[in-house]
């Protein structure tokens, strides 16, 4: 049930179970393929997004015409971040990396929805601003960081939400490219090479066409202390 399903994300923490079946009334299923996108930089915001299964990522692309990945997105994942509240275009474009089903809340519906309930537009204010804090405070902490703390961190993540278990180490199983690391950790791919033959001449990862191996989770540690 789609209910379930939305219990799990803070932003509707606190509604019970009468307002969440007025959600559930305007939520519906949409499901896309690798290389979809689900809207792009600078369309108008129409809805939110809450990931059921999949992986997306989102990205802009700087005054150079390069891509900068923002974030990867997976299961129980929203997007935009900034939710329903900011009536301004969407701030990046959302591209499907692996077959992707998404709920989506239509903005207009959800107005409606706290117009009619107005209990509700506090209960999900109040979560939405306290997300917002949090986000902005590890953004300002990730940025401050060298390289090597950037990049192990970007490993931990994946290997945390998209690993699985191979042998004696964690596999993440979807191919990323260098360009793709430099882009999500703000670098050139040449600074990216370098680092990632470190990591691999230290065996603490390898990689092949379709991911990467992560050999020593505790050793790539070190490089986030």
């Amino acid at each position: 049930m789609l209910v379930e399903f939305l219990r799990k994300f803070p932003i509707f923490s606190g509604l019970n179970d009468e307002e969440f079946e007025h959600i559930e009334r305007i939520s519906v299923k949409r499901s896309y393929q690798p290389r979809m996108f689900v809207f792009m930089e600078g369309d108008e915001r129409e809805a939110v997004f809450f990931i059921k299964t999949g992986l997306v990522k989102a990205y802009k692309i700087d005054e150079t015409g390069n891509e900068q990945v923002i974030s990867l997105l997976q299961s129980g994942d929203m997007f935009p971040h900034v939710g329903f509240f900011d009536q301004s275009p969407y701030p990046a474009t959302v591209e499907v990396v692996q077959e992707t089903e998404l709920v989506v809340i239509r903005i207009a519906d959800f107005d409606k929805l706290l117009i009619q309930y107005p209990q509700m537009t506090i209960k999900v204010m109040k979560v939405m601003g306290k997300k917002i804090l949090d986000l902005q405070e590890r953004i300002q902490g990730f940025i401050s960081k060298d390289v090597h703390y950037r990049l192990t961190h970007a490993l931990m993540k994946l290997a945390a939400e998209q690993g699985v278990k191979k042998g004696n180490g964690i596999y993440i199983n979807f191919p990323i490219t260098n360009q793709d690391f430099a882009n999500m950790v703000g670098t050139s791919r040449e600074t990216i090479n370098r680092t990632l033959n470190e990591m691999k001449k230290k065996k603490l990862i390898s990689s092949d066409r379709n991911g990467i191996i992560i050999h020593d989770m505790s050793g790539l540690n070190k490089y986030t202390r």
